[in-house]
């Protein structure tokens, strides 16, 4: 096994400004509000809303999902800092190790039919080719070695939201839509669609 990069960021500070990668065709959906309910099973931090304050990782994470079919878009959300770490309960995963990689294979297992009761959680990403090292556990694979092949992306983030009230009550709040890799330049699907029927 190839030894896991060096990792030199601490994952405890939050961000006032976080955002989703996505493609145009969520534009809609995500304009009306997040819902939870709608979110992915079997994700590193659980169901959830994944945010990062890395714009270029969103942006990254948006061309992944579009497959050049759809345009790559980045939401922009303002964090109420304060208001989530005294009303909500979250779990900080403050480096890369092996107590993170356990997190993600228990989240990420259809055999371990594990679940948490944390309202967020905040710490890296694991690497994308994830799902059949995870299977590789389930048949055995030391969780050392796991840790060591998906603790590929020391310079990302994550922040999993798994309650809807911090939506609800704007701990959390929509700002803009941008193009991917363009922060500066706004997105708006309903202009795009006005001009391109003229």
């Amino acid at each position: 096994m190839v030894s896991p990069i060096v990792l030199s960021k601490n994952f405890s500070q939050f961000s006032k400004v976080l955002y989703h990668g996505t493609t145009s065709s969520k534009y809609e959906s995500l304009r009306a509000g997040v819902n939870i309910s709608f979110c992915e099973e079997f994700t590193d931090f659980g169901k959830g809303f994944y945010l990062t304050s890395n714009f270029l990782q969103a942006s990254r994470h948006a061309d992944k999902r579009s497959g050049n079919k759809e345009e790559s878009i980045v939401f922009v959300y303002d964090l109420d800092i304060q208001g989530l770490k005294q009303l909500y309960q979250g779990y900080i995963l403050n480096k890369m190790d092996v107590e993170w990689a356990k997190f993600i294979y228990n989240n990420r297992s259809r055999k371990t039919n594990f679940t948490h009761n944390f309202d967020y959680v905040l710490g890296g990403v694991a690497d994308g080719a994830i799902f059949d090292l995870v299977k590789a556990v389930d048949l055995g694979l030391d969780i050392k070695d796991f840790y060591e092949e998906i603790a590929k992306y020391g310079t990302y983030d994550q922040l999993s939201i798994h309650n809807q009230d911090i939506f609800k009550y704007n701990v959390i709040k929509y700002s803009k839509v941008a193009k991917a890799y363009a922060r500066n330049e706004s997105y708006d699907q309903r202009r795009i669609n006005v001009i391109s029927e003229i």
